[in-house]
């Protein structure tokens, strides 16, 4: 909410990052596209429940790039998640 101009990525969206975005929005094929689409951006947040995952780390850093961004890392953790699976699993 404080920083509007963020792109948010999960490992999920790092995983797929250039079928989902790359591909589908016609980068690889038309890269001059890209500042129509991310030019408002400042940086990527990679909101990153796995950091030590050196694969997910390297697929991260090249969709930042990919946009021509930072990267930005902030592990999440799965814990909450984790309580709440046990929590609707108690019932």
């Amino acid at each position: 909410e404080d920083e509007p101009g963020t792109y948010l990525l999960t490992d999920f969206l790092v995983r797929g990052f250039h079928r989902t975005v790359v591909v589908e929005l016609g980068l690889d094929r038309y890269p001059d596209l890209r500042a129509d689409y991310f030019g408002n951006y400042a940086r990527v947040v990679w909101l990153a429940t796995r950091p030590e995952d050196r694969e997910l780390v390297e697929l991260a850093e090249q969709a930042a790039a990919a946009l021509g961004l930072p990267l930005e890392v902030r592990p999440v953790g799965r814990e909450r998640l984790a309580a709440a699976v046990e929590a609707l699993l108690a019932r």
